[in-house]
């Protein structure tokens, strides 16, 4: 992998505009640049089990200045994405999110209608005091936490192409329908939107047909 490959779909100048609306452009060079760090935190998640180190390796291998980055440790990566903060990637995604199929793309239609698909799954966080405060996590009967802070988060899919065209995060205690809500502004007219039955309700119904959606539960 190189960063090249990321950059067909987040381009550079994707990337900057991001940056520059959120004001993380660096103030003096950096060894870790606020547009290197987007790209090292999109390759966190192609390769979530590997270490930080060995990312920054493989996304960096064989472009100038990357022996440099040899020397950069896993202090500096975090310092490095905490400067970044999560606005510049939620302002990057809602850029690429999006339907992607055409009319001949199989399993993406039925009826004339787009199939969306509407779901929603947790994540294990790590183990950190404020990870907890902030996601929360399984706990006892007594309200005692155990296992890992999780993030819960329903995201809103092209059915023929599995592409995301929204998503909505929340903490362990938040519930996938009051998450789901937000996501009827991402349909419309000719939108067949499928979800669980775990879903269903009057305001939910509501909101989706508001959007001018049609849904299935």
């Amino acid at each position: 992998m190189r960063i090249g490959i990321l950059t067909k779909v987040f381009t550079a100048e994707l990337v900057d505009a991001a940056i520059a609306k959120h004001d993380r452009a660096e103030r003096r060079r950096r060894l870790l640049p606020a547009r290197l760090v987007v790209y090292f935190v999109l390759a966190l998640c192609l390769f979530a089990r590997e270490s930080y180190e060995e990312v920054l390796r493989v996304l960096t291998s064989g472009i100038p200045g990357s022996r440099a980055l040899s020397r950069v440790n896993r202090s500096s990566l975090c310092r490095a994405r905490a400067r970044l903060g999560e606005d510049v990637l939620e302002t990057v995604f809602r850029q690429v999110a999006g339907p992607l199929a055409t009319r001949d793309t199989p399993g993406a239609w039925w009826r004339g209608l787009r199939l969306l698909a509407l779901d929603g799954t947790q994540f294990d966080l790590p183990d950190s005091t404020r990870n907890g405060d902030t996601f929360d996590g399984p706990s006892t009967t007594g309200g005692v936490p155990f296992g890992f802070p999780q993030v819960r988060t329903v995201v809103l899919a092209e059915i023929g192409t599995h592409g995301v065209l929204d998503a909505r995060l929340g903490g362990y205690r938040d519930g996938e329908r009051s998450l789901a809500y937000p996501l009827a502004g991402s349909t419309g007219p000719g939108d067949l939107v499928i979800a669980d039955r775990g879903f269903w309700s009057v305001e939910f119904a509501d909101v989706f047909t508001v959007a001018g959606s049609d849904g299935l539960c």
